[in-house]
């Protein structure tokens, strides 16, 4: 990626907020912006955090046994209406108007998944347990949007499952809770789960000052009221994920011939894990003096390479060395910013957690510089023992990342 061919390029790298402030992080990173309330841009930069993200989160739904599969945007209205969903969340549906009135987006996935199954997608208790999973982008107005973190169109992994019995279900919800550890590991985000056995409901929690899911809103306790809670189940945290049982399975045309031959209804979970949220929780997890220090497995890129000054010389010699470490596989970005400081160029790296910083100097001198903050010396290297230096630290990081621990144990019963 070359900063200077994106569009908002030359706002990269400002000033870092306080982090005592109540700054909006992916915006002012540059990772995203709103042209109309609740309906955000990812910019290139953040869609490379995305696609990083959700290509962990697909690895390991495949590791795992789910199959991915792909839901249009749009359902018909008829097709929400068997679950009470326009009874219930009437307000929250975005809505055509006519002719096309009979028609609304996505604003939920377990309808139109059963609608899709229908009387032929799921025939035998042969083919159970049965796990989906989609990326899906859910749309639902907000009167009050707020960031990335609750939007009027957000991205989600939702997965399902589909069991003969409450039994079967309940082991389906505990292997979608470790699924989701799984993911959060490979990502480098803690987070508290709070879970019900007895219903297979779970949530995902992180801390978040701005967040709406304090352990006393989420599903367990939504579920059974008579839960106890204390103050600190009222402290604000963010959701990142959350499963519970589907109840409305038979209003659906979906059955399945038991191992009697009779016909009967299939118990459902429904599970979701959302991807914006897990953009800000890495922002808010990972967050330094200076920046984000974003794990190597979802940073959206290994190397900066600039030149300094405006010497053709330099331009070119970074334009070559930015090439070879493309080729040597290495994510890199070329910060060409014609006008930029070299401060701001830094400061950009520190910002998205870009571990290396590759700088050509009007002599010709390529000069390799770690993180501010970092204990590693500048070195003066040529190009070719810089590719190899690269590609030597990246497998040393990487071989790192298996040591991660996996902190989510929380509130559970």
């Amino acid at each position: 990626m070359k900063l200077s061919k994106i569009p908002h390029g030359e706002q990269l790298g400002g000033p870092f907020p306080d982090p005592h402030t109540d700054a909006d992080l992916p915006h002012h990173l540059g990772l995203t912006r709103f042209t109309d309330a609740g309906f955000p841009w990812f910019s290139p930069v953040g869609q490379r955090l995305i696609t990083r993200i959700q290509g962990i989160v697909r690895d390991e739904m495949e590791r795992v046994g789910y199959t991915e599969f792909r839901g249009p945007a749009i359902s018909r209205v008829d097709t929400v209406a068997p679950a009470g969903w326009l009874e219930r969340f009437g307000d929250e549906l975005i809505d055509f108007a006519p002719p096309f009135d009979q028609y609304t987006l996505a604003a939920t996935s377990e309808e139109p998944l059963l609608a899709y199954l229908g009387s032929a997608g799921l025939t035998s208790h042969r083919q159970l347990p049965m796990r989906l999973f989609e990326f899906r982008e859910i749309f639902r107005f907000r009167d009050r949007p707020q960031g990335i973190y609750n939007s009027r169109q957000f991205q989600c992994c939702l997965f399902a499952s589909l069991d003969a019995d409450h039994a079967g279900y309940l082991r389906s919800a505990a292997h979608a809770q470790r699924t989701v550890r799984a993911v959060l590991k490979r990502l480098h985000l803690r987070a508290e789960l709070v879970s019900d056995a007895s219903t297979g409901g779970f949530e995902f929690i992180f801390p978040y000052a701005r967040g709406d899911r304090p352990r006393s809103r989420t599903i367990p306790y939504h579920r059974d009221p008579s839960r106890p809670t204390t103050a600190e189940d009222d402290v604000p945290q963010g959701g990142i994920a959350m499963g519970y049982g589907y109840a409305h399975v038979s209003s659906f045309d979906v059955r399945f011939r038991d191992a009697d031959n009779q016909l009967r209804t299939p118990v459902m979970g429904t599970y979701g894990l959302g991807v914006q949220r897990c953009v800000l929780a890495l922002l808010e997890q990972h967050r330094t003096p200076n920046g984000v220090a974003l794990p190597a497995a979802v940073r959206p890129f290994d190397v900066l390479v600039t030149a300094q000054g405006r010497s053709p010389a330099a331009t070119e010699a970074a334009e070559c060395i930015y090439d070879d470490l493309v080729a040597g596989g290495l994510s890199v970005v070329l910060d060409d910013r014609h006008g930029a400081s070299m401060g701001r160029r830094m400061r950009f790296a520190d910002q998205v957690g870009v571990p290396w910083r590759v700088v050509i100097n009007s002599a010709g001198t390529v000069g390799l510089r770690a993180a501010r903050g970092s204990d590693e010396p500048e070195r003066e290297l040529t190009s070719t023992a810089l590719l190899e230096y690269m590609i030597l630290r990246g497998h040393e990081e990487w071989a790192d990342l298996q040591s991660f621990p996996v902190e989510t144990t929380g509130a559970s019963q």
